[in-house]
């Protein structure tokens, strides 16, 4: 088991010191909700241990790409790009939300405001889809911003889009209420690897632990 307290899980294959944050979040965040469901582990090194990923140049890239798909949306009058029937909406961006009640935060991308007043969670990836198909990461991912959506807005989100940008595909995503319960579900099991500071098993194929978290420096007994 991986002690806080052990030094050693804070340096690098060549024993440099990691970069770290003192900052200890009193809530978990949407992101977070996507880490568990790629691996549990990376929830522990960012939350408990408090270690950034090694994700070398390639963060600096996404962010690029993902700026100039907002400018692009920007410019774009309506929603239809996402489905047929959303002529007239309004679009919301970077909408920071927080549930005191869930103790849940996070920022989605966008939120589509349909005439009918139905509210719509946009969720951009710099990423191709999983052969046409939404990651499980990210469906529950966009679950998780339904909820907070749904007490900020007093409304209760039934779909929502993941935009896939190098593939310029977009996928609708029906959100049910059984995806809602399960995400709370999470948050509990999220909230307890925190507050216990235990290393949780592995939950992953090997495939996953190949690259592609930023901690396979650091996770040890990879599968």
């Amino acid at each position: 088991m991986v002690s806080r307290k052990d030094t050693r899980w804070t340096r690098d294959p060549e024993g440099q010191g990691l970069s770290t944050s003192d900052i200890s979040e009193p809530s978990v965040s949407v992101t977070d909700i996507k880490h568990y469901f790629y691996c549990p582990r990376i929830v522990y090194f960012e939350r408990v241990l408090h270690v950034r990923p090694n994700l070398g140049s390639q963060q600096e890239d996404s962010s690029e790409r993902h700026g100039e798909y907002v400018r692009r949306e920007l410019r774009r009058r309506d929603a239809i790009y996402y489905s047929p029937n959303l002529t007239g909406a309004t679009k919301m961006f970077f909408v920071p939300l927080y549930s005191s009640k869930l103790k849940l935060t996070g920022t989605i991308d966008l939120i589509i405001r349909t005439r009918e007043d139905e509210y719509i969670p946009v969720d951009y990836k710099n990423m191709p889809s999983n052969h046409g198909k939404i990651w499980l990461d990210h469906k529950y991912q966009l679950t998780a911003y339904a909820l907070l959506i749904d007490e900020a807005f007093n409304t209760h989100v039934k779909r929502g889009f993941i935009n896939y940008i190098p593939e310029d595909k977009v996928i609708k995503l029906e959100i049910t209420h059984a995806m809602k319960v399960y995400v709370r579900r999470v948050l509990s099991d999220i909230e307890k690897i925190i507050r216990e500071e235990r290393l949780p098993p592995i939950k992953t194929s090997k495939k996953k632990c190949a690259g592609g978290c930023g901690f396979k420096f650091l996770c040890p007994e990879q599968p």
